[in-house]
């Protein structure tokens, strides 16, 4: 239930706040789906991509596309997820490998919505590299930084947050 509130509230709060703050901030959508698919893997990646995608494509200012930001989160949480389930990423007390998949998902869902609305024809590159009309031409890099930043981080505090699978080896069921 959380997952789906924090995919659901999370494009409300973007345009609300972020979107209007003077410094730029992060894409809290994209942080969204990247946190839940580190934490629980590739299906819930999906499904937050899913809920988070189709959401922020009805909140208003609606401009594109109906779907292509649901279908770019939704391949976003996916591969996340993906990364997180191969294997035993997290194994050791590492956290290179939480960060860089955090970071890496994080980059993959800024850059994979600009060329969705490009493909598509709801933008040209210039337009789509260039972030909202009033702001400052860097703003598409100051989004990306931000976003990575708090998606390395939320992927550091995801890894630690989840138990080892050798820690709770004593409650599985032993075979005699």
């Amino acid at each position: 239930m959380g997952l789906v509130l924090l995919a659901l509230v999370a494009p409300l709060v973007q345009v609300v706040l972020v979107n209007r703050s003077p410094w730029g901030g992060p894409d809290l959508v994209v942080l969204a789906v990247v946190w839940p698919a580190l934490a629980r893997g590739p299906v819930w990646g999906c499904v937050a991509g899913l809920v988070a995608g189709l959401a922020a494509d009805v909140t208003p200012p609606a401009d594109g596309t109906l779907g292509r930001t649901a279908l770019v989160l939704s391949v976003t949480g996916l591969l996340v997820g993906r990364l997180r389930a191969s294997g035993r990423p997290y194994e050791g007390g590492s956290v290179g490998r939480p960060l860089l998949a955090g970071g890496l998902g994080a980059a993959l869902g800024t850059v994979l919505q600009v060329a969705a609305a490009v493909a598509l024809g709801d933008e040209p590159w210039r337009t789509a590299l260039a972030g909202p009309p009033a702001a400052p031409a860097s703003w598409a890099a100051l989004t990306l930084a931000w976003t990575v930043a708090l998606g390395a981080a939320g992927g550091v505090v995801v890894a630690r947050r989840r138990p080892s699978e050798d820690a709770l080896s004593h409650l599985a069921p032993r075979r005699v």
